[in-house]
């Protein structure tokens, strides 16, 4: 017989992964307007009657039980070729995520690509899912393994480089208007949340934040606005406050307009994807939206 505090402690863990798993079909199953797009992310989950017995646990705990193992898919590209898929094979233990990690086998990677990036992806996502024992990961490991993706195409990687150097000065930056992706795991936490809000206010940029799972930040104004608040929310050792290197592998989308579109206000949306959706097409960034946060091109 389990004691009530083990049940209890059982149930969490299960509920967190449940609601994980619902947050990854809202991601990549649908779009805000409840259409499935030609070239999506897929997500599938291959062990449905576990995750059916998942739900009747948390909806009625019995005294004793064996927590269910619950297998999902996912099957990757990057940003500049939907066709080139790596599939995922991520299963959720016993536990997860309170008390064991989730467990990451690479099932395919591009046909034209070499076996030791099979091997290099492997030990790459793994070690990944490992770094994030005690939290939800699936999202982790899916921006892990498109980043290395996107790595590969070397191409790409230094054309991006030579983009990134190219010289401007601030006075062209103050002038021209950018707009920041990003998109985060989570943004939970209420003193976190406040302090972008104001970031963005001080910097005098507009756009929306969507806290929950996942995060989204997008902003909008001056180029060099737009640099600043991406440097201070990545942290920088001159402005304390931000929240860490690993931000910076988040920023998913910058673009340079000519003039705003985005309203000059910034506001904080909650946990409402389908809101932000909603507002990037009213002011014409639909497209953006999708790319970068949504993941269809």
């Amino acid at each position: 017989m389990m004691s009530e505090v083990e049940v209890e402690e059982k149930v969490d863990a299960l509920e967190r992964a449940v609601l994980e798993i619902d947050a990854m079909v809202s991601i990549f199953c649908q779009d805000f307007t409840g259409e499935i797009q030609a070239g999506d992310n897929e997500f599938v989950i291959t062990t449905v009657e576990a995750l059916d017995h998942a739900r009747t646990i948390i909806d009625c705990p019995p005294d004793a039980f064996d927590a269910p193992r619950i297998d999902v898919e996912m099957h990757v590209h990057t940003h500049s070729d939907v066709s080139s898929i790596t599939r995922l094979r991520i299963c959720l233990p016993p536990g997860y995520p309170s008390f064991s990690h989730a467990e990451v086998t690479v099932l395919s990677i591009p046909k034209n690509l070499p076996r030791n990036h099979f091997d290099e992806l492997s030990t790459k996502l793994q070690l990944r899912a490992k770094e994030n024992s005690g939290s939800e990961a699936m999202l982790e490991i899916i921006n892990e393994c498109r980043d290395v993706m996107e790595n590969w195409d070397m191409n790409k990687l230094s054309n991006q480089v030579l983009e990134n150097e190219l010289p401007t000065d601030n006075a062209n930056k103050i002038e021209s208007i950018s707009r920041r992706w990003i998109w985060v795991h989570h943004i939970t936490n209420s003193s976190r949340l406040k302090q972008i809000v104001t970031e963005a206010q001080n910097l005098k940029l507009g756009g929306y934040l969507k806290g929950g799972y996942p995060g989204v930040v997008l902003v909008e104004g001056s180029t060099l606005s737009c640099d600043e608040f991406v440097g201070w929310i990545k942290g920088n050792k001159s402005r304390p406050g931000g929240f860490g290197r690993n931000w910076g592998h988040h920023v998913r989308g910058e673009t340079t307009v000519d003039n705003r579109q985005l309203p000059e206000s910034f506001e904080e949306l909650k946990d409402d994807m389908g809101k932000l959706g909603a507002l990037c097409k009213e002011f014409g960034v639909e497209e953006e939206f999708r790319e970068f946060i949504l993941q269809h091109k």
